[in-house]
């Protein structure tokens, strides 16, 4: 239960994590991204998330990069750090190291691949919260644990005591709408997807995004969906929203999402890197793919004009 422990409002691009060609953490270029990010209008970030192929880092480059966006990021905007795991017992200890870092929050899914239970997953989240007494944003990604967290589940977890918020990223509006009813007023209601609807969701009472193509690829078009939402200048951000809308679609199915993504930032001159294995860079026919769908949306104009 939040109880005003935490006041995450806002877009929060769920960063990054660029690798060079033999796999290490290329640390300039994830700073680099951090501080365009912030200057181009985020309100936060989140590291080591599924953008941030958190399933490829061990748990000391996970603290390495929290310990870096916190000096990057300065004592001003939201720092959350994905701490995601099996065991409990290792998200437990991953967590409260997390917190020595001066960071402000950890993102968790449910535990993945082991067939957890309701049960068991409120168990697993009232041991961390337990453990490490740090705020928590749940994260829900069915498609990626096999667990969905609905309406009525999002709001068992708000009694947790360290659970502040829920990044909502069912492909189900309705469910998204649902969760936001249930609670609001307990918990903050972050949604993914936003490069498919976040105006949307600040309209059905969300506190804002956990983004990703959008923000990275668009930079301070894509982050300005939020303010023009929050607002009230629907306009401007409907026609942002169907920019973004097009660029998800064109992109969908070309590859991993990190993959792509990073494909995108890199022919746009953002510091994207590449992947870490067992995930590809973007095949040449990918990438003239990625390419079209840029040129498509006037990208290679906007970002030499930035430049």
């Amino acid at each position: 239960m939040n109880d005003g422990k935490v006041t995450w409002k806002g877009n929060f691009p769920a960063v990054v994590t660029p690798f060079t060609a033999d796999g290490s953490i290329d640390e300039k270029k994830f700073a680099d991204n951090i501080e365009l990010l912030l200057s181009e209008g985020a309100n936060g970030v989140v590291v080591s998330g599924s953008n941030g192929e958190s399933w490829a880092l061990k748990g000391s480059e996970r603290l390495s990069l929290f310990r870096l966006a916190r000096e990057v990021a300065g004592p001003g905007p939201t720092v959350i750090g994905g701490t995601g795991s099996i065991p409990t017992g290792d998200v437990a200890e991953l967590t409260q190291a997390a917190r020595d870092t001066g960071i402000d929050g950890a993102m968790i899914m449910p535990p993945y691949y082991c067939g957890a239970s309701r049960r068991e997953v409120v168990a697993h989240f009232h041991a961390i919260s337990d453990a490490a007494k740090f705020p928590i944003l749940v994260y829900n990604s069915p498609k990626s644990t096999g667990v969905d967290i609905v309406a009525d589940f999002a709001a068992e977890l708000a009694d947790v005591e360290w659970v502040v918020a829920i990044k909502q990223s069912t492909l189900d509006f309705t469910v998204f709408e649902q969760t936001v009813v249930a609670c609001q007023g307990r918990i903050e209601v972050f949604t993914g997807h936003s490069g498919k609807r976040g105006l949307a969701s600040i309209l059905s009472g969300a506190s804002g995004f956990v983004s990703s193509l959008d923000s990275h690829v668009f930079g301070r078009e894509g982050i300005s969906l939020y303010e023009h939402s929050a607002s009230g200048d629907y306009e401007a951000a409907r026609k942002i929203q169907m920019r973004t809308l097009a660029l998800d679609r064109g992109v969908a199915g070309l590859g991993s999402g990190p993959s792509v993504m990073k494909a995108a930032m890199n022919m746009l001159g953002r510091p994207g890197g590449v992947p870490r294995l067992p995930l590809l860079e973007a095949s040449p026919a990918e990438k003239e793919s990625i390419r079209k769908v840029l040129d498509s949306l006037d990208l290679f104009s906007q970002a030499h004009h930035a430049a």
